[in-house]
């Protein structure tokens, strides 16, 4: 979904894969729900995160909504349009 959400928007295909255990993981990558995708460290489904557990379990695993379905992971239109806006002309 990766790769053809960057295809659909002419980028190379270029991530990194984060895990929150990892003391190297950033801030902003840390306490979302398995799978979050992240544009320039901003989430591509922001808002209320029900999932998110601020005690010893951690992160919970997440779903997206695509229309009427539940899906395991973001739409991948949801992706293209993220990595679309982060690439489009800087505005002052």
């Amino acid at each position: 979904m990766l790769t053809a959400a960057c295809r659909a928007t002419g980028v190379p295909a270029v991530w990194t894969e984060w895990s929150s255990d990892d003391g190297a993981c950033p801030q902003y990558a840390r306490n979302l729900g398995s799978p979050s995708v992240l544009v320039n460290g901003e989430d591509v489904a922001p808002g209320p995160h029900p999932w998110m557990q601020q005690g010893p379990s951690g992160p919970r695993c997440r779903v997206y909504r695509d229309g009427d379905a539940i899906v395991p992971a973001p739409p991948m239109a949801r992706v293209a349009a993220a990595i679309g806006s982060a690439m489009g002309p800087a505005v002052s």
